[in-house]
């Protein structure tokens, strides 16, 4: 059903072969918005890796119910790759969410960088907005589960919580292996993946001392400057192009 309506929805909502999603907001959209009636099929995503076809049965103010027709696996990316992005201008980071939920990034970590700017800050209301921006694109790229948003980190913690996943990367403008040769080692493809990715004022070196000294492997990714936004989606997307099986 890659051309249907897709919604992220309590596993909760689902009782044997009938769906129902105590929703206003949810209503209102498929309602109002979209304009769909009872008898019109959804795609309802359990966020438990499960993708319900829904033949709608009933629209109301705060409530959509619905049969199901049938239940496959979502497609979700085997990879495990976490993003530790420092926090930037908001619509450049969730440029960053939305293009890295697309691509299949499990798990997303804003990241206080020393050069990162005052005013790159993460508070309530910019965490609902990241979340609905993760929703929205995880079920445009009919994700299995949604990925995952951690709170903010300072950048030794960040070091700190990449340095255990199997292949843990600094992405460095100067001079490092190019991403594709970590990539291609020998051996089998590494479970898990760790990005680290720097603001606009770049990464200081002591930073790239500390995050090396931790065991994480500066990368490059070419002889072009890329932003700080448009770098950790191309070395995701080399990543899941070169490991996710």
């Amino acid at each position: 059903m890659k051309n249907t309506y897709r919604f992220f929805v309590s596993p909760a909502s689902f009782s044997g072969d009938s769906v129902r999603v105590p929703d206003a907001e949810l209503a209102r959209q498929l309602g109002r918005v979209l304009r769909l009636n009872p008898g019109d099929r959804v795609l309802m995503l359990d966020g438990e890796g499960d993708a319900c076809e829904v033949e709608l049965t009933e629209l109301g103010r705060d409530l959509v119910a619905g049969r199901v027709l049938h239940r496959t696996p979502a497609v979700e990316p085997a990879l495990d790759l976490t993003v530790y992005v420092a926090l930037l201008r908001p619509e450049r980071f969730e440029w960053v969410l939305q293009k890295g939920t697309e691509l299949g990034v499990r798990r997303f970590v804003p990241v206080h960088f020393a050069r990162s700017l005052p005013t790159d800050r993460a508070d309530g209301r910019k965490a609902e907005r990241w979340q609905r921006i993760i929703r929205e694109a995880a079920e445009q790229a009919c994700r299995g589960r949604l990925p995952e948003l951690a709170a903010p980190l300072g950048f030794a913690d960040a070091c700190a919580a990449a340095c255990g996943a199997a292949l843990p990367i600094i992405l460095w403008e100067g001079q490092a292996p190019h991403l594709r040769e970590l990539l291609r080692r020998p051996g089998p493809p590494p479970p898990t993946v760790a990005i680290l990715s720097g603001p606009e004022g770049g990464i200081a070196h002591e930073e790239l001392t500390a995050a090396t000294a931790c065991g994480i492997m500066p990368a490059s990714l070419g002889s072009r400057i890329l932003r700080a936004e448009t770098a950790p989606i191309a070395a995701a997307a080399a990543i899941c192009y070169e490991l996710d099986q």
